[in-house]
């Protein structure tokens, strides 16, 4: 088999052509830089250009381009940024398979959970609630209509609405671990705001099985199946793994905002999320819990 994966050589995307390797499959990637490296092809998505040689014989695409989401403070330009590297970028797939007549037997898209918004909601939201209405869910929903426009040539596709994803490198844990390194747990918010996570590895498990797995249609939450993890339960989790004594630190809203901007929101704000469906189609969590993901990334062996 042979994949072509967008956003191969992000968090996500790098992990994941390992993984797909690892199981046979031929991966094609994308990319803005010209490379010597066999199976990475150009494009360039403001000059609208493809090689379209990166289709060739492939089965399906894996979509998870994208700008960090989490980088800088959310000005009017990093906004542009982060709407157009993922509502264009999927756009000009779909016209370009469409243009070409490429035949493709499924697309599969990242999403994320800010589809349901930042607003503080009671709910445990699942897949067929309402999308919120702030820039993150807004950036979401388009995004998700634009990899859906698939469905029109007949081709499976499948919204991968990803939680907060932990990894052992890079990403939001880094992050989260640097202070607490030092002695200092940064209380953002009230600490109480829902942290819907998930392992790497159970991610790229849920984008593998979604590749096979025929009943993998629209969205799903990617998210571990727990009830509830705030922000401060993780933080002191990940303080008792790493034996240290830490003091809270409140963080005043106003320096989050003028830090970060409105993405100042996303951080104070957080919804629980529902696992239900990615469950009941049959995945199987290798790490339903905390404990054993912290332990996974944290805990040397």
């Amino acid at each position: 088999m042979k994949i072509l994966v967008v956003g191969g050589t992000g968090l996500i995307g790098s992990h994941l052509k390992n993984r797909l390797r690892e199981e046979g499959v031929t991966v094609n990637l994308l990319s803005r830089k010209k490379s010597k490296e066999n199976n990475v092809f150009l494009w360039d998505i403001k000059n609208n250009y493809i090689d379209l040689k990166a289709f060739k014989e492939v089965s399906g695409i894996i979509n998870l381009t994208g700008a960090n989401i989490a980088k800088g403070k959310w000005t009017s330009k990093r906004k542009r940024i982060l709407y157009d590297s993922r509502i264009l970028s999927t756009r000009f797939l779909f016209e370009t398979v469409k243009k070409n007549n490429i035949l493709i037997d499924f697309f599969i898209s990242s999403s994320a959970i800010g589809y349901y918004g930042t607003k503080k909601s009671s709910l445990i939201f699942k897949e067929d609630d309402k999308c919120g209405i702030d820039f993150l869910a807004k950036l979401c929903v388009d995004w998700e209509k634009e990899a859906q426009r698939f469905n029109e040539l007949n081709i499976r596709t499948v919204l991968i609405r990803t939680g907060i994803v932990l990894t052992k490198y890079q990403g939001a844990l880094e992050k989260i671990k640097l202070p607490i390194k030092f002695g200092i747990l940064p209380l953002i918010g009230t600490g109480k705001q829902s942290f819907p996570w998930i392992h790497i590895d159970d991610l790229i498990a849920i984008i593998s099985n979604s590749i096979n797995n025929k009943k993998y249609i629209g969205p799903y939450n990617a998210v571990a199946p727990v009830a509830y993890t705030s922000y401060l339960e993780l933080n002191t989790k990940i303080a008792e793994l790493l034996d240290k004594r830490v003091l809270r630190v409140k963080i005043p809203t106003i320096l989050l905002n003028f830090a970060f901007g409105k993405l100042s929101e996303t951080l104070t704000n957080g919804n629980q999320i529902a696992a239900d469906k990615i469950i009941a189609i049959g995945f199987n969590f290798k790490y339903k819990k905390l404990d054993s993901a912290l332990s996974n990334l944290l805990v040397k062996n």
